[in-house]
């Protein structure tokens, strides 16, 4: 499929969700102090969102089994899977419009990049990054499985599409696969590499520390490299991963004499 035909799509799904923001019905007090909390944190860093719009973000993270239930019908509550459709073709838009600006891939390797968004990988990242989107799932009498966290993620990136614009689903989305990206291309891997040579070289243990400074809406994470128990490279970063690539970056400068 084209990038244009995505796009086209992605404008068409912009459309008719915002016209499901004409009548919102009001989110409990709690919950929204759950949903705002969400959005505040990193990386999503979304802290002004207005009352029109917390239906949709609390939307976006509820299943269906939720609706469901009984308690609540539909009218009232209703679930993620239409922000779950939207949000799954801007999620591989974005990752394939960064692909395609940013790294010389043939069609095949490009498609092969994409399956980063698979619903296990999505699950892992959530949980591995702490986005806090697992904890924030409505459900009820249901398991949570990596594809319903995979699905409010993708929910989650639509209904930030709705509400902010591609821009910020763009920002958003690319702090949050900075480290898979990255990875796409094996020259700008820093992490990958300074592990390689740190471990053919035999220089003994590599740990990574990491602290976190800034306002809590705009945090910026700071990364320490060590080999050996010796500082060899620091840096910082919107994400843990941004911080710790630029790190190794520095500590392979240090250990190579420089680095192209």
């Amino acid at each position: 499929m084209r990038l244009s035909t995505i796009w086209q799509k992605l404008r068409i799904g912009g459309l008719c969700g915002r016209r499901l923001l004409a009548r919102p019905e009001p989110v409990g007090r709690d919950r929204e102090a759950e949903v705002r909390a969400l959005l505040a944190r990193p990386p999503f860093g979304i802290t002004d969102v207005a009352d029109a719009a917390l239906p949709l973000y609390d939307r976006a993270l509820t299943h269906r089994s939720y609706v469901n239930g009984g308690e609540y019908p539909a009218a009232v509550v209703d679930d993620n899977e239409r922000l779950e459709f939207l949000g799954n073709y801007i999620l591989d838009f974005i990752i394939a419009d960064h692909l395609y600006g940013e790294y010389d891939l043939p069609p095949g390797e490009m498609n092969r990049r994409l399956q980063v968004t698979r619903n296990t990988k999505l699950a892992e990242i959530v949980r591995g990054q702490g986005l806090g989107i697992d904890g924030a799932v409505r459900r009820r009498g249901q398991t949570l499985t990596d594809s319903i966290i995979a699905d409010a993620f993708e929910a989650l990136i639509g209904a930030i599409y709705l509400d902010r614009g591609l821009t910020v689903a763009r920002e958003v989305v690319l702090a949050i696969f900075e480290e898979e990206i990255a990875e796409c291309d094996v020259h700008r891997n820093y992490r990958g590499r300074l592990q390689e040579y740190v471990a053919r070289e035999n220089l003994g243990e590599l740990d990574y520390a990491f602290r976190q400074t800034g306002p809590g809406s705009s945090p910026i994470w700071a990364a320490r490299v060590t080999i050996g128990g010796n500082l060899l490279g620091e840096g910082e970063g919107r994400t843990k991963q941004g911080a710790a690539m630029l790190a190794a970056k520095e500590a392979l400068g240090r250990l190579r004499g420089g680095i192209r």
